[in-house]
């Protein structure tokens, strides 16, 4: 340190040499550079990422001037589905590798009522009569650059006539063989049971009113009415149970379709 006098006026000055001014600067200038190189480091590891993906993406989504173009070619099968007589028919043909506005056309004989819609592709018509073999169909197809066609058949079939109302007397029955009867004896086994429990049920009455009608003072006519009585109500229950049984029974024996 020394004092110096300059324009009247006195302070003191520290001395510094020249190496100092010089280490200073080269270390200013390396640390800028060092902030530098590291902030542009930042940035590229912050755009490698994005880098990535945007070359998985164009790797994976397939550019459209490098596929291999599909050749024209009409699509809808060879055996077109069965058309009705006398009803309308509707069909639109497919076809693929279509460039441009398509044009559709029947080459050759076809049927008359057929119609084909050059724009949309569509067959129309109303078959008057149904056709003993497939009719054949040859389909012609061309676009802006190439031109297909293809052989294809359509048959037309019978309408069916529609179903009659229903009618009892038209009601048939598949038959039953003999060896099924086995299986079919659950209905005997049933009626059976049924016609022993009404005869006990009678004989149930029976007794009752035969043990009421003792404290009569005519005992003998009311124990002949009441015999007779119930005697009836046997006969009913049997004479059922065979008409039943008989009906049943031709069931089972007489075959279907007797009395068309």
């Amino acid at each position: 340190m020394r004092r110096s006098r300059r324009g009247g006026s006195s302070g003191f000055e520290f001395a510094s040499s020249g190496e100092d001014s010089f280490v200073a600067v080269v270390v200013t200038k390396l640390t800028g550079a060092l902030l530098f190189i590291l902030l542009l480091t930042m940035v590229i590891m912050a755009l490698i990422p994005k880098a990535t993906e945007l070359g998985q993406e164009s790797r994976e989504k397939p550019d459209p001037t490098t596929e291999p173009s599909r050749p024209l070619a009409i699509t809808t099968p060879e055996v077109l589905p069965e058309a009705i007589a006398g009803r309308p028919y509707r069909l639109t043909l497919a076809a693929s590798g279509v460039r441009g506005e398509p044009r559709w056309s029947l080459i050759g004989e076809h049927p008359e009522w057929i119609n084909l819609d050059p724009t949309t592709g569509e067959l129309a018509g109303t078959p008057p009569t149904p056709s003993e073999a497939a009719l054949p169909l040859t389909l012609k197809l061309a676009d802006s650059t190439h031109s297909a066609t293809r052989m294809t058949q359509i048959a037309v079939l019978t309408a069916q006539p529609p179903e009659p109302p229903f009618s009892w007397a038209r009601l048939r029955r598949a038959a039953v063989p003999w060896e099924a009867w086995m299986e079919q004896g659950v209905g005997f086994l049933i009626l059976w049971l049924v016609y022993l429990v009404g005869m006990n049920v009678i004989s149930s009455l029976e007794r009752n009113a035969h043990s009421c009608s003792t404290l009569g003072d005519d005992l003998g006519v009311a124990e002949a009415t009441l015999t007779r009585r119930f005697t009836v109500y046997r006969i009913v229950v049997r004479a059922a149970t065979l008409a039943i049984a008989v009906t049943l029974l031709a069931w089972l024996i007489i075959p279907p379709g007797i009395g068309r």
